[in-house]
């Protein structure tokens, strides 16, 4: 194997054990404390409530349609499902439809008024896990750039020939927007649905014609690409492409894969625009790998991480939990009493995340 495929699977194992015992909405920390806001656009605290429950539907569009199929599929009033993109998975490791064996659900397109919203849902299964967890760099494919963002992201982000993610979501994006009915495309996502929003953001902004204003909030997400490519993604930023990554200050997963390292295909970096939010306990820091040579130190994360995993398991589960992020920032809005209650009706639907 080589040795990003070992990091991989060390990381995987550290997002795995972060979503394996469900929804907690239990804060042990300081709720809703936030850090100064970023330059630029103003952070929207009710709009980041909406998509982080749109992220949560994601989740439990998967348990609907392994339970009852297809034709379960829903989201909430007064959101019009328009269009759910599925993700071929083996079905040796994996639950998939009731019936249709070998997919799952892993992004679906709403409409509400003159809004189009493309959710991605995070990590569920085993190749989920692997796809967020191949830290190996590769050249992005959907825009112009010399930036290189991992390679499991963009498998993800791409599909298959069978079940194809990138090109059904824009057909479907194309078919929208060719109404003229739409001025907003919103793009969220929790964990890896943060990762593969991250690849959204430049494609849609560049290859979505008419929306006057694409806008991005995801939660929990990883790095995703290096700091050429993180220099195109901002490059996007202006009035009407907006973009924020709201994070757990406690979480572990947006520290990951390790940043900074100065290693072919191993260099990564976060795009800007983070909007702090604070649940959970505090982790230790995390080692300083940057001094390793580049052949040393993905043997030496590999060491560090899974002892600093095992010695934090349940900080690490607690910290990454989507409903806990969308609890939080219920906790900030306008309405926390009926916001928080939606919280909870998505975790008791959401046992096995």
């Amino acid at each position: 194997m080589k040795r990003t495929g070992i990091l991989s699977v060390l990381i995987l194992i550290v997002v795995s054990v972060g979503l394996g015992s469900g929804c907690n909405n239990n804060n042990n920390g300081i709720d809703g404390e936030v850090a100064p806001g970023p330059a630029g656009p103003e952070f929207d605290t009710e709009l980041a409530i909406e998509l982080i429950e749109l992220a949560s539907v994601a989740y439990q569009q998967r348990l609907q349609c392994i339970n009852d199929g297809k034709g379960a599929i829903t989201v909430p009033s007064p959101y019009k499902l328009e269009g759910v993109i599925y993700q071929s998975v083996s079905v040796d490791l994996n639950d998939s439809c009731k019936d249709d064996s070998g997919v799952i659900p892993l992004a679906f397109i709403a409409t509400k008024d003159d809004s189009i919203y493309l959710s991605f849902r995070g990590s569920s299964d085993v190749s989920d896990f692997i796809a967020d967890l191949d830290a190996f760099q590769v050249p992005y494919d959907y825009v112009p750039t010399n930036g290189k963002v991992s390679e499991g992201f963009q498998m993800a982000y791409t599909g298959d020939d069978t079940y194809p993610v990138e090109s059904a979501i824009l057909s479907k994006l194309d078919e929208l927007t060719m109404t003229g009915n739409f001025d907003n495309l919103y793009i969220t996502g929790h964990s890896l649905g943060a990762a593969l929003a991250f690849l959204a953001f430049p494609d849609f902004s560049q290859n979505v014609s008419g929306v006057d204003n694409v806008v991005m909030y995801n939660f929990a997400g990883p790095a995703a690409g290096d700091s050429e490519w993180v220099s195109t993604y901002e490059g996007e930023y202006s009035a009407n492409r907006i973009s924020f990554r709201i994070v757990n200050q406690y979480d572990l997963v947006p520290m990951l894969p390790p940043l900074g390292l100065d290693c072919p295909d191993l260099s990564y970096q976060h795009v800007d625009n983070k909007f702090e939010i604070t649940f959970g306990q505090q982790l230790p820091s995390l080692p300083d790998f940057s001094k390793d040579e580049c052949d040393e130190v993905v043997l030496d994360i590999l060491e560090q991480l899974a002892n600093y995993l095992f010695a934090n398991e349940k900080d690490i589960e607690t910290n990454h939990n989507h409903c806990t992020y969308f609890s939080t920032l219920c906790s900030m809005g306008e309405n926390p009493d009926s916001c928080s209650q939606r919280a909870m009706d998505i975790s008791l639907t959401c046992p096995d995340l």
